[in-house]
């Protein structure tokens, strides 16, 4: 068993941060390849779409890297980097885990792969290997994660993968639970002044479960779902003692967290046997909060989505993705509007055992285990996460 180090808990703890601060990316993505004594890292997505049709970005890269060359390769190796990225993510598609793809896999032998015009164009800055990997299998055209390494440093090793093999189920992780955030970033709003904006609930909280801030949704969750309460001396407290014991779980060290790899859905209160219902709730351990005046934190960021409650989708790319039948595609719709079985059965005019079955098997065939964890991957796929 790999014995973890208070440097390699650091390094966690800085990859949560970006939960709240997506802009200190850069630096984190630095330190995970400093670890590995690589060039530097990368974070892509793709658009959504097949073939030629999709546009590779890099949202997010080491700090040392240029961002108009990056931009620039991009733009010029388009095709071949995609086709690339469809072999990582080919290889490292199966299972819950994250699986490291070495470019080995990208050609017969290193000779060809050099002599490709995307390689080239990598040697002329000092890039001479690189790997990647899926961090969401859940909807795979996000959170790709590459790394780059020099001539001197070799070929990505059974070394490299074992230590990627901890600090990425985090970065897929903290990659999931600032979706709303980025949101939020991309309308060039302050955080802390439009949370209230959020269709989720945010509830910062200091390490003894003091509630630092939490915005409207959260509130509203708090006094009208039944799962939290708010106890005399400001702590926040889970209700039922499965909750209370999954919290305590989540909040008694960092390395408690990433358990679930690629799908960190299935960390999530309400993904289990708990008595959360229809609110899917996630915990992420912060050191710091500067937007909210906690420049040293040392607590967590919690998300609560209520899954019961309507949610705007893009019902077309979740079907896409999920490969759902066009009858699969209308009843996604409808678990979206947060109706009940019941509800459904009326508006679909079927008995209500027959939608039983039906949802049942649409979730069989995401791989969830209820409604709520089923919204919960959905969401994070195409939903809007801001009022």
């Amino acid at each position: 068993m790999q014995i973890m180090t208070q440097g390699d808990t650091s390094l966690i703890l800085d990859i949560y941060d970006t939960v709240l601060d997506t802009a200190r990316w850069p630096q984190v993505l630095d330190r995970i390849a400093a670890s590995l004594g690589a060039r530097g890292c990368m974070i892509f997505e793709l658009t959504p779409g097949t073939g030629s049709d999709r546009i590779l970005t890099a949202p997010f890269i080491s700090e040392k890297y240029d961002r108009t060359l990056v931009d620039d390769y991009l733009r010029t190796f388009s095709t071949i980097e995609i086709e690339d990225q469809d072999v990582f993510a080919r290889f490292s598609a199966t299972g819950d885990g994250i699986d490291v793809i070495g470019d080995h896999m990208l050609a017969a032998d290193h000779a060809t792969l050099a002599a490709r015009p995307n390689a080239r164009a990598m040697a002329d800055y000092g890039i001479r290997y690189r790997a990647g990997a899926l961090l969401s299998k859940d909807d795979p055209r996000r959170d790709r994660f590459s790394v780059q390494f020099s001539e001197r440093h070799g070929p990505f090793t059974a070394e490299d993968a074992a230590k990627l093999q901890w600090i990425l189920p985090h970065v897929a992780k903290a990659c999931a639970l600032a979706r709303p955030v980025s949101q939020l970033a991309e309308m060039n709003s302050g955080l802390a002044e439009a949370l209230d904006r959020f269709r989720i609930g945010v509830c910062l909280l200091r390490a003894d479960g003091q509630i630092v801030m939490e915005n409207a949704e959260f509130e509203r969750q708090r006094t009208e779902a039944g799962v939290f309460r708010r106890l005399r001396d400001g702590r926040l407290e889970m209700c039922a003692a499965a909750d209370r014991a999954w919290l305590a779980d989540l909040m008694g060290s960092a390395h408690c967290h990433g358990r679930f790899g690629a799908r960190p859905r299935k960390e999530a209160l309400g993904s289990r046997s708990c008595r959360a219902g229809r609110l899917s709730v996630e915990l992420a351990p912060i050191t710091s909060a500067d937007a909210f005046g906690e420049r040293r934190l040392d607590g967590f960021a919690l998300y609560s989505l209520d899954t019961g409650r309507p949610i705007d989708l893009d019902i077309g790319l979740v079907a896409q993705t999920l490969s759902f039948t066009a009858s699969e595609t209308a009843l996604v719709g409808l678990l979206a509007e947060g109706l009940t079985n019941r509800e459904i059965a009326q508006r679909r005019n079927r008995s209500v055992e027959t939608v039983k079955t039906q949802v049942t098997s649409l979730l069989s065939k995401a791989d969830c285990v209820n409604r709520t964890q089923f919204i919960r991957l959905v969401s994070n796929m195409g939903a809007k996460f801001l009022q």
